[in-house]
């Protein structure tokens, strides 16, 4: 039974580590297989057509592109209007979402939650990623807003653009873009001219390099800073979850 990952670019993809460490000690572990496949966004349906995978993730570009392509979604799915899961049904393709997991998975056991949730959120980008993060934190109490470059509408926090963003303190920055992700690994987005110490959390969703540009630049600034790692870990073992349940695989 094969899975895999596709995506463009997807060679910095660790989910094959990943998964094998799933399966070392699976009863099924010979029967289980994952790789990762490069798809154009012009390519995704013929893939979807014609791939014999059993499941597999989706990272971008196709987190929002793949939805007119999909017989179902899951709940948490429609609500993100985002899609990171997907598996073969007798009915097509069902698509799921566990970003929003993975992310909180990251947060869910720090200390300092109410002090980070008594501030205001700034996420960077406003993409499927986002669409995850914005999930996790409001569903939860957090309030923000998202910086941009064009508003793309449907989220319950407010879009704005990169230029009109305020150096106002935030309790927690979340970067959604795949800006600085190797090998272009010198580049973020634009950010407001924060003074040291204003921002006390400081996440980047790129897992590759281990330290970005934008951590880097954000630790000057006095923040604490996380890469993608462990969210990318959280969210692939959600998606395990996920397939074997539906495909009536033994879980691990």
């Amino acid at each position: 039974m094969h899975f895999g990952v596709i995506g463009a670019p997807i060679a910095h993809s660790q989910s094959p580590q990943l998964f094998a460490e799933f399966w070392a000690e699976h009863p099924w572990r010979d029967r289980l297989s994952y790789t990762k496949q490069h798809v154009a966004p012009d390519a995704l349906e013929d893939f979807l057509g014609s791939t014999s995978w059993a499941g597999f993730n989706v990272t971008l570009p196709h987190k929002q592109r793949i939805l007119p392509f999909l017989h179902a979604l899951t709940p948490t799915a429609k609500a993100m209007g985002a899609v990171n899961t997907v598996v073969r049904t007798a009915h097509g393709w069902m698509g799921h979402n566990t970003d929003a997991d993975g992310f909180w998975g990251m947060l869910a056991g720090r200390s300092d939650l109410d002090a980070l949730k008594a501030r205001p959120v700034l996420v960077l980008g406003n993409g499927g990623s986002a669409r995850a993060v914005v999930h996790a934190l409001a569903s939860r109490g957090f309030r923000g807003q998202l910086a941009c470059r064009q508003a793309q509408g449907g989220f319950p926090w407010p879009e704005v653009r990169y230029s009109d963003l305020p150096a106002a303190p935030q309790g927690l920055v979340v970067q959604c873009t795949p800006l600085g992700m190797a090998p272009q690994d010198e580049d973020m987005p634009p950010l407001p001219a924060w003074e040291h110490g204003q921002v006390a959390l400081a996440v980047d969703l790129v897992y590759q390099p281990s330290e970005t540009l934008f951590m880097r630049h954000m630790a000057e600034l006095g923040a604490e800073t996380a890469s993608g790692a462990a969210m990318l870990r959280h969210q692939a073992k959600k998606a395990w979850d996920y397939w074997a349940e539906v495909l009536n695989i033994p879980h691990i």
